[in-house]
């Protein structure tokens, strides 16, 4: 059977011109951003193309990427009318794939052309950081706001070389942060005075470029594992980078009507708002779909389950997860009820898709940031409320669970029944988890100090969350009782309080 490339699919031969720089190629931006370009491109409604960038060095996307001609299919799954489809597609919409780290300064090269204009990136919440890092010639910065000023940079010095205007980039950061579009631009103007790029720089980056806040809704839980080898026979062909993904989609950007005429979304049926204020929607997304993952998969993981729908299938973990979100989210979150239920009620339907098979180890990647973006808020606003929200304890102290006897970075884990699972977060973090596991002698008072370790890492959280006495007793209790009893007994007690 042959692989997936332009000899398969002749039809998707494109020389549509490179019209979007992407920093990221893995299975969301695929199955999002790509897919949605691909879409517009088959109504004539943009008419461009994506270059995508690796963004760590230890990526492996773009050499299947460009063994494929930059071809991948998306199997996309979902109900309607009560009854399963599935939608696949042949995607063409990347024109180029790249690894910064070996080939940068062709990369440098397309910052030139003149059809390029918008820039988007998935690089998780931690990617969108500030880095002090020195700028050397020739060699990509560590981090993707550093290379996304290098590339800017390069673009002003050729617009200003051919005295030409027009040479702005619309920057839309799919980083599930808050803000994120003003926080990413923030850390380019500060990485632009650490290298003394020059003042008019700094112009052309408040004046011609345009930083914009988004929100990103869609499950996409990439390749399928179990059932590659039933897709190869139904699709005809080997696709290493075939992509999983529901059909829900939803994104919204904040800006003016223009920026529907610029990216005509809306226009190719796609549901996508663009609002002067996208908070209601990015609080209802982050705390409730993004908060229930990072608030449940840790104990799931550990519990031995491996995919989303098993975690909703299973009586424990699913009972778990519908209480988390119901019990204590809703009532944290500070949005109208009725929009949250009927939002809530979506996401269980999405979760329990036995479709999806949405791998628990990817969702657990760069964990401690997801946390601090997902879960701690809510967290923080019941408590504000005088509430304690117990299931919420005991997320975070299955969180920090994961690091009991963990190894290494990815981090290998222990997980129930003898099995084992790994997966990846930031360098930092796992050294302070490690650490603060080094003192625990299997007792609650040792256990005590360790969540109080983390807690108290202002690098980690932004704020000393130790110092809610309650809060860090609680956590410690559950943390101990993982340990020592059992996540699932431990999961087991806390919905019996119920």
């Amino acid at each position: 059977m042959m692989q997936l490339n332009l000899s398969v699919c002749p039809d998707k031969k494109s020389d549509l011109p490179i019209r979007v720089i992407q920093f990221g190629e893995g299975n969301f931006l695929r199955g999002f951003i790509d897919w949605m370009v691909y879409k517009l491109n088959s109504k004539g409604l943009f008419n461009g193309r994506i270059l995508a960038l690796q963004c760590t060095p230890r990526g492996r996307v773009v050499p299947k990427l460009k063994a494929q001609d930059g071809l991948y299919t998306t199997l996309l799954h979902g109900i309607d009318g009560g009854k399963s489809v599935e939608e696949n597609e042949v995607v063409n919409s990347i024109a180029k794939a790249m690894n910064p780290y070996e080939e940068w300064q062709d990369i440098l090269e397309y910052a030139k052309l003149e059809s390029l204009q918008f820039v988007f990136s998935n690089t998780t919440e931690a990617g969108i950081t500030y880095v002090k890092e020195d700028l050397k010639e020739g060699i990509a910065p560590s981090s993707y706001p550093g290379k996304l000023t290098v590339f800017l940079y390069e673009r002003f010095k050729h617009a200003k070389s051919i005295c030409k205007c027009g040479y702005g980039m619309v920057v839309m950061p799919c980083e599930l942060l808050d803000d994120n579009g003003k926080k990413l631009k923030n850390i380019v103007l500060q990485l632009a005075k650490d290298w003394n790029l020059g003042d008019e720089f700094i112009s052309y980056l408040n004046e011609d470029c345009r930083f914009l806040n988004t929100l990103v809704d869609r499950v996409v839980s990439g390749y399928p594992v179990n059932e590659a080898q039933n897709y190869e026979e139904k699709l005809g062909y080997v696709d290493e980078l075939m992509t999983c993904g529901e059909l829900f989609h939803f994104m919204a950007i904040e800006g003016d009507n223009d920026v529907n005429d610029l990216l005509p979304f809306a226009k190719a049926g796609l549901n996508v708002v663009v609002a002067p204020d996208i908070t209601p929607y990015r609080l209802r997304k982050v705390r409730i779909l993004n908060g229930a993952h990072t608030a449940n998969v840790p104990a799931a993981f550990l519990a031995g389950l491996s995919t989303v729908d098993e975690m909703m299938s299973d009586p424990v973990t699913g009972a778990f997860v519908h209480s988390v979100v119901y019990d204590e989210i809703i009532p944290a979150v500070n949005l109208d009820k009725t929009m949250l239920t009927e939002f809530a009620d979506d996401v269980m339907n999405r979760f329990k898709d036995p479709s999806m098979h949405h791998q628990l180890a990817s969702i657990l990647m760069n964990s401690s940031s997801k946390l601090n973006a997902r879960v701690i808020p809510s967290i923080l606003d019941a408590r504000a409320k005088g509430v304690l929200p117990k299931k919420l304890c005991f997320a975070v102290a299955a969180y920090i669970a994961l690091y009991h006897d963990a190894e290494g970075v990815p981090v290998k884990v222990k997980r129930a029944d003898g099995k084992t699972g790994e997966f990846i977060d930031d360098a930092y973090a796992v050294e302070v988890l490690k650490k603060a596991w080094s003192v625990y002698q299997k007792n609650e008072a040792s256990a005590l100090f360790t969540v109080k370790t983390v807690l108290s890492d202002t690098k980690l959280w932004g704020i000393n969350l130790s110092a809610d006495v309650d809060l860090t007793a609680t956590i410690a209790k559950y943390t101990h009782a993982i340990i020592t009893d059992g996540v699932v007994t431990t999961m087991r007690a806390l919905l019996e309080l119920n």
